[in-house]
């Protein structure tokens, strides 16, 4: 009897499956989203440059006061780039106002900018310096600018305008060529403060001081506060009160050290996001108060070159000097000073950082302190 060899149970066949495909992730919503907001934003960012480039343009043929063929009411180096070379400048604040006759040369500067190192210094000088150089006769420095209008009325004037003329009597005084002049009436100050809603200073005393001739009305209390554009000017042009109660009087050497503060707090709020907005109106502000002698294309290559400039690389001088009624004699080493850091910025050699007793030191502005006035000033308040 055969016995048959049992087979072994059957085995089920097992299905081969496929090794699972991992699926690729698609980008993250959010990502999306922000990559979109960006390009949205960049968008926005470009056409508002382009916007503002050509805005710039459309008003640059009425600041300059030349062409770029260099025609116009003023002379100026028109191969000079302010992209790749340094250059100097003469600044003058104007007072004209249609109640009052006359040109009032309320402030008067000189300054020096460097493309490479991005360094610029602004010197303040007073308005009652006893100046005499060359040829000139002895005078108020803040004279000559209105004489030299007159001059030109009556084509006395050898230059070509009261600014050349400006421009080679600082240069003889301080040893140098000036570049360019520029100047700015108090107009312009004042809607271009308000152009940028006002800045922060810190008052150093109670000020007083009314003209009911002119309509000047300053009355500011001490602390550090915003301030508007008509305020701004009273700020840094009070001189002496006479208000009751009375407040103190302050000198020239005061005022510059007001004139750098102001002017330190506007660059910043310039360059902040809230400056830039602002752009069109701080233009227009400028377009129709402020005169300078760069031909467009030479405007466009320096507010591109120093749109960004550091704050702490914009250095400013004031030059003090005694009180003898009624001038101001110019303290000679505080002069040399200023010389040597014009020619050091002209140079590409970098200022030292340290604040000096002569320069404003805070963008706020700093407390005047009464050591370093100079004895005495008959000037009127806002005048």
């Amino acid at each position: 009897m055969s016995s048959k060899t049992p087979l072994p149970p059957r085995q089920t066949a097992r299905k081969q499956t496929k090794p699972a495909v991992k699926k690729r992730k698609g980008m993250p919503t959010w990502l999306k989203w922000l990559l979109t907001i960006i390009m949205i934003v960049l968008i926005v960012i470009i056409g508002y440059a382009t916007y503002i480039l050509l805005y710039g343009n459309s008003k640059l043929d009425k600041i300059s006061t030349v062409t770029n063929k260099g025609e116009g009411t003023s002379t100026v180096t028109e191969t000079l780039s302010p992209q790749t070379e340094p250059f100097s400048f003469v600044l003058m604040g104007i007072d004209y106002r249609k109640e009052l006759p006359g040109l009032r040369t309320d402030v008067v500067m000189v300054g020096a900018l460097h493309p490479k190192t991005k360094e610029a210094v602004l010197v303040s000088l007073p308005r009652d310096t006893y100046f005499q150089v060359g040829e000139y006769r002895a005078d108020k420095l803040n004279h000559f600018y209105p004489k030299f209008h007159e001059m030109k009325k009556h084509n006395t004037l050898e230059s070509a305008s009261p600014e050349d003329e400006m421009k080679i009597m600082l240069g003889q005084y301080l040893g140098m060529k000036f570049d360019h002049a520029a100047v700015i009436n108090f107009q312009g100050f004042v809607d271009v403060v308000n152009a940028l809603d006002g800045i922060e200073v810190n008052v150093d005393q109670n000020m007083c001081y009314r003209d009911r001739a002119d309509g000047t009305n300053i009355n500011l209390k001490a602390g550090f506060q915003e301030i508007d554009g008509q305020q701004a000017l009273d700020f840094v042009r009070y001189r002496k009160s006479n208000c009751s109660p009375m407040t103190k009087g302050t000198t020239d050497f005061d005022r510059n050290m007001r004139q750098n503060a102001v002017l330190q707090e506007l660059v910043g709020k310039m360059q902040s996001l809230g400056g830039i907005t602002k752009v069109t109106s701080i233009i227009d502000a400028l377009a129709d108060n402020f005169k300078m002698d760069m031909t467009p294309d030479q405007m466009r290559s320096s507010i591109m070159t120093y749109l960004d400039i550091n704050r702490k690389n914009i250095h400013y001088i004031s030059v003090d000097g005694e009180w003898k009624s009624p001038y101001i004699y110019i303290n000679d080493s505080k002069l040399q000073e200023a010389k040597q850091a014009l020619e050091d910025v002209l140079a590409g050699k970098s200022l030292a950082t340290t604040s000096e007793s002569s320069t404003s030191g805070d963008s706020n502005g700093s407390t005047l302190d009464s050591s370093t006035r100079s004895k005495g000033d008959t000037g009127t308040g806002g005048k």
